[in-house]
């Protein structure tokens, strides 16, 4: 194993211990993700654009000037970033100092000259439903990446980009669990309300549910709201 792989290994090693510490931080695995690149690509500087399943873009930068680029980036709707992201299609090698990248990019590159970037290498971060992100790294005008170095690259994407749907998919299960919780508690709630009123009143479960939300919707609340007034002993009125 090389050097260079050996660093792969130990970058991809980084992204599965954030995402397992933080499960529900994607920001903080987005940072590893683009210091990582840094790293194994010798890379002046690296950013990420994170938006899976049309969501609001996520940014993250090497240093406070490619924070800025990647957040404003987004905003703009332009640059290397923002085409592979909605693309798909990875951008290799691109020289940020011809007319034709200016005029594509002219906010993008402006910026990235003023930092002092020349080359632009943006790769795909793929997910089930399509392109959820992009990896861009850039570099001086000598710093090009090597079809080994690009094959590593590709590879560290991929790898990223999975660990980045596995969180996502872990964030989605616990919300969604908690939202269950919360139902089951609500209807558990309610269950307990409408014996109250039945006993109370010596009327049928099912007419009491009936008074529970009539009142509910008549005062503009919700029925496990009154329901808990009902259950801590704050009556409320029989209405017709």
């Amino acid at each position: 194993m090389t050097l260079q792989e050996q660093e792969l290994a130990a970058v991809f090693a980084e992204l599965a211990g954030t995402a397992a510490r933080d499960p529900l931080d994607t920001q903080n695995l987005l940072a590893t993700l683009v210091e990582g690149g840094r790293r194994l690509f010798d890379a002046p500087g690296a950013i990420v654009q994170y938006a899976p399943n049309g969501s609001a873009v996520q940014t993250d930068g090497t240093d406070p000037g490619m924070r800025a680029l990647a957040a404003d980036a987004a905003t703009w709707g332009e640059g290397p970033g923002h085409d592979v992201r909605t693309t798909g299609c990875a951008l290799i090698d691109v020289d940020v100092t011809t007319q034709p990248t200016r005029a594509r990019w002219p906010r993008w590159t402006a910026r990235a000259e003023t930092l002092g970037h020349a080359r632009v290498t943006a790769l795909p971060l793929p997910a089930k439903d399509g392109p959820a992100g992009a990896l861009v790294l850039l570099s001086a005008p000598d710093g090009r990446l090597d079809e080994k170095a690009l094959s590593l690259a590709r590879s560290f994407a991929d790898a990223a980009a999975h660990t980045l749907s596995l969180q996502r998919e872990v964030s989605e299960s616990r919300v969604l669990a908690g939202q269950l919780e919360h139902a089951l508690s609500s209807r558990v709630v309610v269950e307990q309300a409408k014996g109250i009123l039945a006993a109370q009143h010596a009327i049928p479960l099912d007419e009491a549910f009936a008074h529970l939300r009539r009142y509910a919707r008549s005062h503009q609340r919700k029925v496990a709201s009154v329901a808990q007034d009902i259950i801590e002993g704050r009556p409320i009125p029989m209405e017709p």
